[in-house]
């Protein structure tokens, strides 16, 4: 077989061994972080949780996720992914499931907290892990593949939460209890296959052949020592970083928009149409959809032509432009399609953007490096909601919430395409040159 030929078939069987099992555990993943979005339906009628309330306790999930999640990726990079990973998916699947006890807003916030707490480090680990499988100039469209499982799980959380919250009294139990059981279950059992399943690195991969194996340790180990010479070799140049934090406020930002679109869309497509819960599901659902056809596409394209920060900007502006356009439109179908570009647009930026600190940090420093990214990223997870349900409850509509959650995303694309003064790699050079990493 030819270089060529080697390549392409380690490739192939890494991205089947890997990519599916990894997505499968993404979807479940981000099912129960944002199923509570579903839960309110009825939840909040249940318990009488006011919209302030409930904002918060959607959004206190990310202050244990912020607290935990860098020293959380260093303990996976010491004791291996395999291990720690199945850690983490057990650990968020039993309190994911006693989210169905909650009976007080304190213990809701008290699980929240701690289902956040539990589930830290598990996307930034695993985008670290994919660094010891993937070359960086197909990192990208790996990294998409595995994170369209954000809107796969819209496709089946959707209509799989409405029908759920139709078992409303059976067994004794309402709609939203019996959504946390089925939904934190899986997390549970799949945490104990991740134990028999994943390599910690492919040198121990036994369903790699030889050749391959040599092939795709020797490849990484070169861009590992090329990344030494570009970036920070200690955590702690890392965690300082100037380029690591403007990536984080960029993604911050726009995640102030995204997590209040996705634990507020049910609610706010029920005051829009008046529909049933199973038919929101099934508006979420086709949304899903055509978000994964826009993350393919912007991702592929992205490394096709090794460019990165605009692939990152347009979709964020988009997805700002549709923030506008729910908060200003009237008319409910033009409103909800206006919506949907949100979710459409900002998952489209997730390939070409967390495939960027990997082509200047390598090892422990990459670990932390990525993990503190998505920390101060995730710190709009508690904001966005938060925010939304305080608007919400003042003015008695989400129109001025999306208005400034719009805003949130038009600054973070105007922020991305500052990235663009010159090329990447370039600016990377001179970075290692004169110990300034602030450019892009």
């Amino acid at each position: 077989m030819t270089p060529t030929d080697v390549a392409r078939a380690t490739l192939r069987k890494i991205t089947l061994r890997l990519i599916p099992f990894l997505f499968v555990l993404y979807i479940v993943a981000w099912l129960d972080r944002v199923n509570v979005g579903f839960a309110a339906l009825q939840m909040n009628s249940d318990l009488g949780f006011s919209s302030a309330a409930f904002g918060f306790g959607s959004g206190v999930f990310f202050l244990g996720y912020c607290l935990f999640e860098v020293p959380s990726n260093l303990v996976l990079h010491r004791v291996g992914a395999r291990r720690w990973i199945a850690r983490i998916m057990m650990s968020w699947g039993v309190i994911s499931v006693a989210m169905m006890f909650v009976r007080s807003t304190l213990a809701f916030y008290v699980l929240r907290f701690l289902l956040g707490a539990a589930e830290a480090g598990f996307f930034p680990g695993v985008i670290y892990y994919l660094s010891y499988w993937y070359p960086e100039a197909k990192r990208a469209r790996a990294i998409a593949a595995f994170m369209t499982a954000v809107p796969v799980s819209g496709v089946i959380g959707g209509p799989l939460s409405g029908a759920l919250l139709t078992l409303n009294g059976a067994l004794g139990l309402a709609g939203w209890q019996w959504l946390f059981l089925v939904e934190g279950v899986p997390a549970i059992l799949l945490g104990a296959i991740v134990l028999l399943y994943l390599n910690d690195r492919p040198d121990v991969a036994r369903w790699l052949s030889p050749v391959e194996r040599e092939w795709l340790t020797s490849n990484l180990a070169e861009e590992r020592t090329a990344r030494t010479a570009l970036g920070p070799t200690r955590i702690l140049a890392a965690l300082t970083n100037p380029t690591v934090w403007q990536l984080g406020i960029i993604f911050l930002l726009a995640a102030i928009g995204f997590y209040g679109y996705s634990f507020w869309a049910p609610l706010v497509i029920k005051s829009l149409t008046r529909s049933s819960d199973l038919r929101i599901g099934l508006i979420l659902g086709a949304i899903s959809a055509v978000t994964i056809i826009f993350m393919v596409l912007n991702s592929a394209h992205s490394d096709r032509t090794d460019e990165r920060p605009l692939h990152v900007a347009v979709p964020l502006l988009i997805s700002g432009v549709g923030f506008l356009g729910c908060a200003v439109l009237s008319e409910p179908g033009l409103a909800i399609a206006s919506l949907a570009l949100v979710p459409i647009a900002h998952c489209a930026a997730y390939g070409p953007f967390f495939s960027m600190p990997m082509r200047f940090l390598t090892g422990a420093p990459a670990a932390a490096g990525i993990a503190l990214v998505v920390t101060i990223a995730n710190v709009g997870g508690f904001i966005g909601p938060t925010l939304m349900g305080a608007m919400k409850e003042r003015f008695g509509t989400h129109g001025p919430a999306f208005m400034l959650l719009a805003a949130c995303a038009i600054v973070a694309a105007f922020l991305a395409l500052r990235l663009r003064r010159v090329t990447f790699l370039r600016d990377m050079r001179a970075g290692a040159r004169d110990g300034n990493f602030a450019k892009f």
